[in-house]
């Protein structure tokens, strides 16, 4: 069974109204900026201002050898790292030489080999020196072990 009953909705449409609820900024009052003053100064005497002027040259004078000293320390350092690249370039060239230099021994040691090996030797000993290798009735043996003299073994 349905309900006839109305149900009654009320809106209320003035919350949407910008006239009436809208936020309104209050102005702030300026304020005004007032001018820093400027302290009065003491009167100085002679004295006084003879101290300052020393104890100013002073601080002068301490930064100048701060600068320099600094300048000089940095120069410093430049010398050493021209000097450590320049070492370092000698060095370079000196292990390229002892590479070469290596590399001719090397070489040399090979040659040498080459020339030293038996088949070389018994060429030279058969061409150059007319040498001829020995036969083995060419060979004799002798017995020095008994003291009276040396026999001859075959």
């Amino acid at each position: 069974m349905p309900n006839n009953e109305t149900i009654a909705v009320a809106l209320d449409l003035d919350l949407f109204d910008v006239q009436k609820n809208a936020y309104v900024p209050q102005e702030i009052p300026k304020k005004r900026i007032q001018k820093p003053k400027l302290l009065e100064t003491k009167p100085v005497s002679r004295v006084q201002v003879a101290r300052e002027a020393r104890e100013s040259t002073k601080m002068a004078i301490r930064a100048c050898a701060f600068a320099l000293a600094m300048f000089i320390v940095i120069g410093a350092i430049i010398v050493c790292h021209v000097q450590l690249t320049n070492y370092q370039l000698d060095l370079a060239v000196k292990q390229n030489e002892l590479n070469v230099a290596e590399s001719e021994n090397i070489a040399l040691k090979m040659k040498y080999n080459s020339m030293m090996s038996i088949d070389k030797i018994e060429e030279y000993a058969e061409s150059e020196l007319g040498m001829v290798k020995r036969e083995s009735y060419q060979v004799e043996y002798y017995d020095i072990s008994d003291e009276s003299g040396a026999e001859l073994t075959q």
